[in-house]
């Protein structure tokens, strides 16, 4: 037992561990996940948004030049790019103003404050450029620089004369560094946080894995016990869901098997009972045999008449066993749920004319009269008309037997609707209240002289034909006025016969 169970915790141990591992793979994996494209998302609005300021600002720069220029207000050009440089500087952000040298009306140089030639310019600024000479638009590239040997953001605008001509650029050149200070501080804070969750994470599947293998692991004892023969063990489990049907499928087999030993032992003990009757049954006929046969063979009986005495007995012993026999063969036919007879229609009031004509023989040499009367000439059930005549007669025998002489037995038989009731009544010793709910037992003998040739099955083959006609069979019966046998059976219509 102790052993099972060490089997079964080892066994939830591994399952808490499998939902624990589940739990925390999977949750492992989101925050993996979430945590990547979480910063992906976040590097990139970063860049986007420095971008976006750089591009608007070197428009708003290229706007003030053209209006400086178209005014040729130098001194008012210097003064404004001098703030700008100034404030610039401070975000690791370069000015260029830049003239556009295939223009007509170029850029005037007092207007510019660099003197580089386009084609010193690095790749990444010389596409930016172009796109603006060309296409007189608002352009920025992110990438290495070869002059700044650093990432930068370059953002170009361009500068227009009074006739709408672009004549000039803006060019910003921001280094990124200093952004990706500020995104390397945000991961810093996004992975600790995500660290924090993934361990809340993985202790809350610690809980519920523990919490979901628990029940398992107490249903699995259960069974275990179960397995041990411990029928009456209840999960004592009161979850909702799946589990919780689960517990109660359990307990609803522990109850049937519960139901199921009662049965098995209340059927063993009375097999045991029966063994032992039948040994019992058979040992004193058996040993009368045997007293007689010895005292034959060794030759204490010799004259004739005791010997042919003694004949007579052993015979009369034999047909006693082989009457029990008989009965016990017959008991164990229609107690057998496999057996099944073979039903017909068949005229109860033809079968007791054949039963009362075998009655009245018996009971002639007491005095004993047979009354037999009907309601319907047309008493019909489906049975088997030799196990029905049996099952009457083993009523008719007990009548008669224990009948007072000179006295009579009753047969009334009658039809109501779609079942007859047929009672058969005895004014004879009775059956006393103690005897009255055990006579149907096998073996049971009446203790009065008159049943001592009696095998005591034949009331149980009674009731045991009855069942098998789906039928019941009743008894009341009062100390010294006598007793009544009812029958109850499923009557059928003629027409059914026809």
């Amino acid at each position: 037992m102790s052993k099972g169970i060490k089997n079964i915790s080892r066994l939830t141990n591994k399952l808490s561990v499998h939902f624990f591992s589940a739990f925390g793979l999977v949750c492992s994996i989101m925050v993996v996940i979430i945590g990547i494209v979480f910063m992906r998302m976040y590097e990139e609005s970063v860049i986007n948004e420095y971008v976006a300021t750089l591009e608007n600002n070197a428009k708003n720069i290229a706007m003030r030049i053209e209006e400086y220029a178209i005014e040729d207000a130098s001194s008012k050009y210097l003064d404004y790019m001098a703030a700008i440089e100034s404030v610039f500087e401070s975000q690791m952000v370069d000015v260029w103003v830049m003239p556009y040298k295939k223009a007509e009306n170029r850029l005037k140089s007092k207007y510019t404050n660099v003197a580089v030639s386009y084609k010193s310019l690095s790749k990444g600024m010389q596409k930016v450029v172009k796109k603006v000479f060309t296409k007189d638009v608002t352009a920025s590239d992110q990438g290495y620089d070869e002059i700044y040997d650093t990432e930068l953001v370059r953002a170009a605008a361009p500068i227009h004369d009074d006739g709408g001509n672009v004549v000039g650029v803006v060019l910003l050149n921001g280094v990124v560094a200093e952004r990706i200070q500020v995104i390397d501080n945000a991961k810093r804070i996004v992975i600790v946080s995500l660290l924090i969750a993934w361990i809340s994470a993985l202790l809350l599947a610690l809980f519920f894995s523990n919490r979901l293998s628990k029940p398992i692991s107490v249903i699995r004892k259960t069974a275990l016990r179960l397995a041990d023969g411990e029928y009456a063990i209840k999960t004592g489990i009161t979850k909702r869901g799946e589990i919780g049907e689960l517990s109660d499928t359990m307990n609803m087999l522990s109850d049937r098997l519960a139901v199921n030993e009662y049965e098995r032992e209340r059927l063993e003990q009375g097999r045991r009972d029966f063994f032992a009757n039948v040994s019992h049954e058979l040992r004193t006929p058996i040993t009368v045999i045997r007293g007689y046969t010895e005292s034959l063979a060794d030759g204490y009986v010799t004259e004739p008449d005791k010997v042919q005495h003694t004949y007579e007995r052993m015979l009369r012993e034999c047909r006693g066993i082989e009457r029990l026999v008989g009965d016990l063969i017959i008991l164990s036919r229609m107690q057998n749920p496999d057996f099944k007879i073979e039903k017909e229609p068949v005229s109860v009031v033809q079968v007791f004319e054949d039963v009362t004509r075998n009655a009245r023989v018996l009971g002639e040499s007491r005095g004993i009269s047979i009354n037999f009367n009907a309601n319907d000439e047309y008493c019909f059930v489906m049975g088997d008309y030799d196990r029905l005549r049996q099952m009457f007669m083993v009523i008719m025998d007990n009548a008669i037997k224990f009948s007072h002489d000179n006295s009579s037995v009753d047969i009334d038989l009658n039809k109501e609707d779609s079942k007859l009731c047929i009672a058969i009544t005895d004014h004879g010793v009775g059956i006393s209240d103690e005897e009255l709910p055990n006579i149907f037992d096998k073996f049971y003998h009446s203790k009065l002289q008159m049943n001592e040739k009696g095998s005591g099955l034949g009331l149980q083959i009674a009731k045991s034909i009855a069942l098998k006609h789906n039928g019941t069979i009743d008894v009341t019966s009062k100390k010294g006025e006598g007793t009544t046998f009812t029958f109850i059976l499923d009557s059928i219509n003629i027409d059914m016969i026809d």
